[in-house]
Protein backbone atom coordinates (compact mmCIF):
# COMPACT_ATOMS: atom_id res chain seq x y z
CA UNK A 1 0.00 0.00 0.00
CA UNK A 2 2.91 2.53 1.01
CA UNK A 3 4.03 1.53 -2.75
CA UNK A 4 1.34 2.33 -4.35
CA UNK A 5 0.90 6.15 -2.18
CA UNK A 6 4.19 6.89 -2.99
CA UNK A 7 3.68 6.19 -6.66
CA UNK A 8 0.63 9.18 -6.11
CA UNK A 9 2.57 11.57 -4.98
CA UNK A 10 4.10 14.58 -6.93
CA UNK A 11 5.96 17.63 -6.14
CA UNK A 12 3.82 20.70 -5.72
CA UNK A 13 4.59 23.72 -7.53
CA UNK A 14 3.60 27.60 -7.46
CA UNK A 15 3.79 29.51 -10.90
CA UNK A 16 6.22 28.17 -13.25
CA UNK A 17 9.93 29.48 -13.83
CA UNK A 18 8.97 30.78 -17.03
CA UNK A 19 6.73 33.38 -15.38
CA UNK A 20 10.13 34.33 -13.90
CA UNK A 21 12.41 34.30 -16.95
CA UNK A 22 9.70 36.66 -17.98
CA UNK A 23 10.03 39.42 -15.16
CA UNK A 24 6.90 38.36 -13.52
CA UNK A 25 7.72 38.76 -9.65
CA UNK A 26 5.27 39.67 -7.81
CA UNK A 27 4.06 37.43 -4.66
CA UNK A 28 0.65 36.29 -6.16
CA UNK A 29 0.49 33.56 -3.68
CA UNK A 30 0.42 33.22 0.02
CA UNK A 31 2.62 31.16 2.65
CA UNK A 32 -0.34 30.19 4.14
CA UNK A 33 -2.05 28.31 0.50
CA UNK A 34 1.60 26.80 -0.28
CA UNK A 35 2.26 25.36 3.06
CA UNK A 36 -1.19 23.33 2.81
CA UNK A 37 0.52 21.19 0.01
CA UNK A 38 4.08 20.74 1.74
CA UNK A 39 6.78 20.88 4.07
CA UNK A 40 9.92 20.77 2.78
CA UNK A 41 10.75 22.87 -0.51
CA UNK A 42 12.57 26.25 -1.98
CA UNK A 43 10.96 29.40 -4.49
CA UNK A 44 11.23 32.70 -3.96
CA UNK A 45 9.95 35.87 -2.37
CA UNK A 46 7.58 38.78 -3.30
CA UNK A 47 9.58 41.10 -5.94
CA UNK A 48 11.62 38.71 -6.44
CA UNK A 49 12.99 39.33 -2.87
CA UNK A 50 15.42 36.29 -1.76
CA UNK A 51 15.95 32.42 -1.32
CA UNK A 52 12.87 30.78 0.43
CA UNK A 53 13.90 27.58 2.30
CA UNK A 54 11.09 25.34 3.68
CA UNK A 55 12.16 23.00 6.03
CA UNK A 56 9.76 20.97 8.50
CA UNK A 57 6.93 23.76 7.62
CA UNK A 58 8.54 26.60 8.82
CA UNK A 59 9.06 29.28 6.09
CA UNK A 60 12.39 31.54 5.94
CA UNK A 61 13.23 34.28 3.23
CA UNK A 62 16.66 35.00 3.35
CA UNK A 63 17.31 38.47 1.77
CA UNK A 64 19.46 39.76 -0.83
CA UNK A 65 20.59 42.72 1.67
CA UNK A 66 21.30 39.78 4.55
CA UNK A 67 18.62 39.76 6.45
CA UNK A 68 16.32 36.55 7.37
CA UNK A 69 12.76 36.50 7.94
CA UNK A 70 10.46 33.90 9.22
CA UNK A 71 7.48 34.19 7.08
CA UNK A 72 3.94 34.11 8.28
CA UNK A 73 0.65 32.82 6.79
CA UNK A 74 -0.49 36.10 5.21
CA UNK A 75 2.84 36.87 3.58
CA UNK A 76 3.08 36.41 -0.18
CA UNK A 77 5.57 34.72 -2.50
CA UNK A 78 6.33 35.14 -6.28
CA UNK A 79 7.67 30.97 -7.02
CA UNK A 80 7.55 28.12 -4.48
CA UNK A 81 7.67 23.84 -4.91
CA UNK A 82 7.10 21.66 -2.07
CA UNK A 83 6.15 17.85 -0.44
CA UNK A 84 5.36 16.83 2.40
CA UNK A 85 8.89 14.71 2.23
CA UNK A 86 9.06 11.12 3.47
CA UNK A 87 12.09 9.74 2.56
CA UNK A 88 12.36 6.43 0.58
CA UNK A 89 16.31 6.50 1.84
CA UNK A 90 18.53 8.08 4.03
CA UNK A 91 22.41 7.28 4.48
CA UNK A 92 25.67 8.60 5.66
CA UNK A 93 27.59 10.08 3.14
CA UNK A 94 31.23 11.27 3.73
CA UNK A 95 33.80 13.76 2.86
CA UNK A 96 31.67 15.06 -0.27
CA UNK A 97 34.25 16.85 -2.44
CA UNK A 98 31.86 19.39 -3.97
CA UNK A 99 28.60 19.59 -5.56
CA UNK A 100 28.97 17.58 -8.51
CA UNK A 101 30.10 14.91 -5.95
CA UNK A 102 26.94 15.05 -4.35
CA UNK A 103 24.81 14.87 -6.92
CA UNK A 104 26.48 11.47 -8.14
CA UNK A 105 25.86 10.19 -4.88
CA UNK A 106 22.42 11.12 -5.48
CA UNK A 107 22.00 9.47 -8.77
CA UNK A 108 23.65 6.35 -7.48
CA UNK A 109 20.66 6.09 -5.38
CA UNK A 110 17.34 6.58 -7.44
CA UNK A 111 15.71 4.59 -9.95
CA UNK A 112 15.79 7.19 -13.03
CA UNK A 113 16.63 10.75 -13.75
CA UNK A 114 13.49 11.06 -15.63
CA UNK A 115 11.22 11.46 -12.46
CA UNK A 116 11.05 14.29 -9.74
CA UNK A 117 13.70 13.76 -6.64
CA UNK A 118 13.28 15.79 -3.52
CA UNK A 119 16.51 16.11 -1.35
CA UNK A 120 17.70 16.73 2.08
CA UNK A 121 21.05 16.45 3.17
CA UNK A 122 21.70 17.02 6.96
CA UNK A 123 25.66 17.90 7.16
CA UNK A 124 28.51 19.60 8.31
CA UNK A 125 30.53 21.86 5.45
CA UNK A 126 33.69 22.94 5.09
CA UNK A 127 32.54 25.68 2.73
CA UNK A 128 29.02 26.12 1.16
CA UNK A 129 28.81 28.87 -1.36
CA UNK A 130 25.19 30.69 -1.68
CA UNK A 131 23.76 33.31 -3.10
CA UNK A 132 20.75 35.24 -2.49
CA UNK A 133 18.48 37.57 -4.95
CA UNK A 134 18.05 41.16 -4.05
CA UNK A 135 14.65 42.52 -3.96
CA UNK A 136 13.28 44.18 -7.49
CA UNK A 137 11.37 47.18 -8.19
CA UNK A 138 9.01 47.95 -10.82
CA UNK A 139 9.34 47.98 -13.90
CA UNK A 140 10.76 44.56 -13.78
CA UNK A 141 13.97 43.20 -15.44
CA UNK A 142 14.06 39.98 -17.13
CA UNK A 143 15.61 37.22 -14.55
CA UNK A 144 18.35 36.76 -16.50
CA UNK A 145 19.31 41.02 -15.59
CA UNK A 146 17.68 41.33 -12.68
CA UNK A 147 20.32 38.55 -10.90
CA UNK A 148 23.23 40.50 -11.96
CA UNK A 149 22.70 42.16 -8.35
CA UNK A 150 22.78 39.46 -6.46
CA UNK A 151 24.46 39.05 -2.92
CA UNK A 152 26.59 36.38 -3.05
CA UNK A 153 29.15 34.94 -0.04
CA UNK A 154 31.02 31.67 1.08
CA UNK A 155 29.92 30.12 4.60
CA UNK A 156 32.61 28.08 6.10
CA UNK A 157 33.20 25.23 8.68
CA UNK A 158 29.16 25.36 8.74
CA UNK A 159 26.53 22.69 9.70
CA UNK A 160 22.68 22.84 8.21
CA UNK A 161 20.62 21.04 5.92
CA UNK A 162 20.60 21.53 2.43
CA UNK A 163 17.79 20.62 0.35
CA UNK A 164 15.74 20.97 -3.08
CA UNK A 165 14.50 19.31 -5.97
CA UNK A 166 15.98 17.80 -8.86
CA UNK A 167 13.68 17.55 -12.49
CA UNK A 168 13.86 15.75 -15.39
CA UNK A 169 15.69 17.84 -18.51
CA UNK A 170 12.15 18.07 -20.61
CA UNK A 171 10.45 20.14 -17.52
CA UNK A 172 12.64 22.91 -18.37
CA UNK A 173 11.13 26.34 -18.37
CA UNK A 174 7.77 24.70 -15.90
CA UNK A 175 10.88 24.27 -13.42
CA UNK A 176 14.77 24.04 -13.08
CA UNK A 177 15.80 21.05 -15.00
CA UNK A 178 18.17 19.29 -12.85
CA UNK A 179 19.19 20.23 -9.65
CA UNK A 180 17.67 23.22 -7.55
CA UNK A 181 18.98 23.82 -3.89
CA UNK A 182 18.96 25.80 -1.48
CA UNK A 183 20.84 25.86 2.23
CA UNK A 184 19.75 26.79 5.80
CA UNK A 185 22.73 26.56 8.53
CA UNK A 186 21.41 24.99 12.18
CA UNK A 187 20.71 28.50 13.70
CA UNK A 188 18.26 29.43 10.90
CA UNK A 189 19.78 32.89 10.51
CA UNK A 190 22.22 31.76 7.38
CA UNK A 191 20.53 30.60 3.85
CA UNK A 192 20.60 31.01 0.55
CA UNK A 193 20.76 29.25 -3.34
CA UNK A 194 23.42 26.23 -3.26
CA UNK A 195 26.08 27.52 -5.63
CA UNK A 196 28.98 24.79 -4.91
CA UNK A 197 30.45 23.02 -1.89
CA UNK A 198 33.13 21.49 -0.18
CA UNK A 199 33.87 18.55 2.35
CA UNK A 200 30.47 17.58 3.22
CA UNK A 201 29.86 14.96 5.29
CA UNK A 202 25.66 13.94 6.35
CA UNK A 203 22.68 12.34 5.80
CA UNK A 204 21.57 11.94 2.57
CA UNK A 205 18.04 11.81 2.77
CA UNK A 206 15.90 11.20 -1.16
CA UNK A 207 12.50 11.02 -2.04
CA UNK A 208 11.62 9.92 -5.55
CA UNK A 209 7.69 11.10 -7.40
CA UNK A 210 6.04 10.46 -10.31
CA UNK A 211 4.68 13.61 -11.31
CA UNK A 212 4.43 17.83 -10.64
CA UNK A 213 1.29 19.46 -9.90
CA UNK A 214 1.25 23.37 -10.95
CA UNK A 215 -1.06 26.11 -9.73
CA UNK A 216 -1.00 28.78 -12.07
CA UNK A 217 -1.12 32.31 -11.14
CA UNK A 218 -4.60 34.06 -12.08
CA UNK A 219 -3.25 38.02 -11.78
CA UNK A 220 -3.59 40.19 -14.82
CA UNK A 221 -0.01 40.40 -15.26
CA UNK A 222 0.35 36.71 -15.76
CA UNK A 223 -2.85 36.13 -18.14
CA UNK A 224 -1.32 39.44 -20.18
CA UNK A 225 2.09 37.93 -20.40
CA UNK A 226 4.25 36.45 -23.17
CA UNK A 227 5.51 33.43 -22.37
CA UNK A 228 6.03 31.71 -25.69
CA UNK A 229 9.92 32.41 -25.38
CA UNK A 230 12.14 30.57 -27.61
CA UNK A 231 13.36 26.93 -26.08
CA UNK A 232 17.00 27.91 -26.32
CA UNK A 233 16.47 31.31 -24.63
CA UNK A 234 14.31 30.43 -21.38
CA UNK A 235 16.94 27.60 -21.09
CA UNK A 236 19.73 30.15 -21.27
CA UNK A 237 18.12 32.30 -18.99
CA UNK A 238 17.64 30.16 -16.29
CA UNK A 239 21.08 28.33 -16.44
CA UNK A 240 22.58 32.20 -16.50
CA UNK A 241 20.22 33.10 -13.27
CA UNK A 242 21.62 29.82 -11.39
CA UNK A 243 25.32 29.94 -11.94
CA UNK A 244 27.83 32.51 -9.84
CA UNK A 245 28.11 35.77 -11.48
CA UNK A 246 30.69 37.14 -9.31
CA UNK A 247 33.40 35.21 -10.90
Amino acid sequence: MRRNRRAEKSVVQFSIVDALVAGLFDGVFTVGRIARSGTLGLGCGDHMDGELVVLDGEFRLFHGDGRMTVLGASDSLAFAEVVDFEPESSELVESVPSLEALLAAIHSRVASENIFHAVRFDAHFASISLREAKRQSKPYLPLAEAVHDQRENVVTDVTGTLLGFIAPRVFQGITVAGAHFHFVDGNGTVGGHVLGLEGATGSLAVESYSGVSVRLPSSAEFLAADLDLAGAEADGAIRHAETDHQR
